[in-house]
């Protein structure tokens, strides 16, 4: 009886070990069959969406990292579109504009051949528009205005784009183009593109992520009603108030009733009134963020700020050391102001470069604009002559308004050549030789190592090439490294271009 219950505890305690044996086994194998699922991009991706998708994801496997591709054998692989199957095979390649939904949910679905267990990890597809950013150039050729889309990556050009969208002409009478963005909510959009055309047909604005025609610019004057000999000269939007400049030297002045839209509220059918029968001939953007937009009577030679509180200001200086003698005086001229470059500084408060030329000679004047209400007081800093021998009475003008302390300029013979202006130090230098006169200098921004700055530059000429220029410190130092890319255009004379920099809160830093 003893012997069998011994035999009996031997029995049990040998199936105890081969249970406890068996289950580490068993917990061993369940561990070693587990994946993980890895993409390079982690949980959100932003390709653009002319990109074609190449995700080859890593998989986490028996305590190796290797890719899908190479796991053909133990797994098979699904991929879905907000949980509709899209491909197979490990290797995801799949153009970007034919995923559904506006935030695409991109899954792959991992099967092991032998055991069948299933695994499961996906990603957010952020993708930007084609059109978010790149280069905007309008030509006018037989007697038709142009505008070309240049992408900023591949400089893959899209041209004549608003005829092949709209199915119209622009007409012959295209003058400017510029981006202009919502504020408040509208930070968030891409900015849109505003044609300014000088006829009785009025302003266009194009969508900033497709380049579709939306709104004349016209239909917002009170009653649908255009003022009588109404031409646009120039469309200028701040903050809370747009202008709209004519050929009769008018403003028309509306308030933004909702700033979220990049179309809200209506102007006058009358001209604003200002005082003593002001008429302006020219007008340039501020900063966005500046609320500033400036105007140029030069029949009295003075400098005016059209404000973001719905005034026009006549700009004058500050009380405090007297100015040089000899200095161009901003509100009696006795040269033409023939540009004004803006400095990306502080809201309601900016600094300008002031372009004068007396016909011989240019001269720069820096002066800081303080809006104060009702009044539009200036501090005074310097003028200097510049571009003596090398600026003409052609050159084209483009003041980096990041970067302080570097303006461009075209010059030389027949304005063939591009030239750096150093404020610091006072200094020119040329930057570049060209074949045919220089028409348009724009300047791009972009991030650069954490940094909105201004990278590159594009030169138009007037045999219809474009050059893009890189503007970097060692771009700068080296001029083997400044030309980038040379496009053949083809579409005859550049009349103005830009880089259109994207969404509106990218201008709040």
């Amino acid at each position: 009886m003893k012997q069998s219950k011994l035999y009996t505890l031997v029995v049990l305690f040998f199936l105890l070990v081969t249970s406890c044996y068996k289950d580490k086994g068993n917990y061993a194998y369940e561990e070693l069959n587990k994946v993980k699922i890895l993409f390079d991009g982690g949980a959100f991706i932003s390709p653009r969406s002319v990109d074609t998708l190449d995700i080859n994801p890593r998989i986490v496997y028996r305590g190796d990292t290797v890719r899908a591709s190479t796991l053909t054998e133990t797994f098979s692989f699904t991929w879905y579109c907000n949980n509709k199957e899209i491909a197979t095979g490990p290797v995801l390649d799949y153009p970007v504009r034919e995923l559904t939904g506006i935030r695409p949910y991109v899954k792959l679905k991992v099967v092991n051949k032998k055991d069948e267990s299933t695994f499961l990890e996906g990603f957010t597809v952020d993708a930007i528009p084609v059109y978010l950013t790149g280069w905007v150039v309008l030509t006018k050729k037989d007697n038709r205005s142009i505008i070309s889309f240049i992408d900023p990556m591949t400089y893959e050009v899209t041209e004549d784009f608003y005829t092949t969208i709209s199915g119209e002409e622009l007409g012959p009478n295209a003058i400017e183009v510029k981006e202009h963005w919502m504020s408040g909510g509208g930070l968030s959009n891409p900015g849109n593109i505003l044609i300014v055309r000088n006829d009785a047909a009025g302003n266009l604005e194009l969508d900033g992520n497709n380049l579709n025609p939306i709104y004349k610019t016209n239909t917002f004057f009170l009653g649908n009603t255009v003022p009588e000999d109404f031409r646009p000269r120039g469309e200028f939007y701040m903050w809370d108030y747009s202008m709209m400049l004519d050929d009769n030297g008018n403003i028309y002045t509306r308030k933004h009733v909702n700033s979220a839209y990049s179309q809200s509220g209506v102007y006058p059918n009358k001209p604003m009134f200002i005082p003593g029968g002001v008429k302006f001939d020219k007008g340039w953007d501020g900063t966005f963020m500046s609320g500033h937009t400036i105007l140029y009577d030069k029949t009295r030679g003075k400098l005016f700020i059209g404000t973001d509180r719905g005034l026009v200001l006549p700009i004058s200086y500050m009380p405090g050391p007297p100015i040089p003698p000899g200095t161009t005086l901003i509100d009696a001229m006795d040269k033409e102001l023939v540009y004004v470059g803006a400095l990306k500084q502080g809201r309601f408060t900016s600094s300008y470069y002031l372009i004068f030329f007396n016909g011989s000679q240019h001269f720069v004047q820096k002066i800081m604009a303080i809006d104060q209400f009702y009044t539009m007081p200036a501090l005074f800093f310097y003028e200097m002559p510049f571009g003596a021998g090398t600026a003409n009475a052609q050159s084209i003008f483009c003041q980096l308004p990041r970067i302080e302390n570097y303006m461009f300029y075209s010059g030389g013979t027949d304005n063939k050549k591009l030239y750096l202006f150093e404020h610091g130090p006072g200094s020119s230098s040329e930057y570049y030789s060209f074949d045919s006169p220089i028409k348009t200098i724009s300047a791009a921004q972009n991030m650069v190592m954490g940094v909105f700055t201004h990278d590159q530059i594009m030169v138009g000429l007037e045999n219809g090439d474009l050059y893009i220029l890189g503007t970097l410190s060692d771009e700068i130092a080296d001029p083997a490294r400044r030309l980038k890319k040379k496009i053949v255009l083809n579409k005859g004379v550049p009349v103005s271009s830009m880089f259109k920099m994207g969404f509106g809160f990218n201008q709040m830093m």
